[in-house]
């Protein structure tokens, strides 16, 4: 069975972290670098943009976390974790953070990438009219040259 198989069975087919049934696909949780069941979670497309950081943080939609974060599933204790500190601003995630509780090693993953000290805040990169540039746009970069003559 491959892991995405292994996932949907055991998410019913559903985001693992909102519940969503939309264009799911296989979240490999951080550090590890290969798809392997416990190391991977299920994800909704808007989930996913959002832990990879190609969209800004959705405040309302992340409401979810108060239930996800209660999962018996390690990596999505571990994202759910990693998502509230990013949204750590935010009182009832301050509180939702405050009632986690997990074994050594569980706790150890989650602080590994260090992304729980990061901000919640998406740096996008946008181009001059204020869209979002995504991998593979061109852009032409300008600049004027101040030029003194020398005499």
């Amino acid at each position: 069975m491959s892991v995405e198989n292994a996932l949907r069975a055991r998410s019913n087919n559903q985001c693992e972290l909102c519940k969503s049934e939309i264009n799911l696909t296989v979240y490999d949780v951080p550090p590890h670098p290969e798809q392997r069941e416990e190391d991977s979670i299920l994800v909704c497309e808007k989930c996913n943009l959002q832990l990879t950081k190609k969209e800004e943080l959705d405040n309302k939609h992340w409401a979810c976390l108060n239930e996800s974060m209660w999962s018996e599933v390690p990596a999505v204790q571990v994202v759910s974790w990693r998502m509230l500190n990013r949204l750590r601003n935010e009182s009832w995630a301050a509180d939702a953070i405050e009632m986690m509780f997990f074994d050594e090693s569980t706790l150890a993953w989650a602080k590994e990438t260090g992304d729980h000290e990061n901000t919640g805040e998406v740096e996008l990169h946008r181009d001059s009219n204020g869209n979002i540039l995504q991998g593979g746009d061109n852009v032409v970069l300008t600049k004027t040259l101040d030029v003194k003559a020398v005499t």
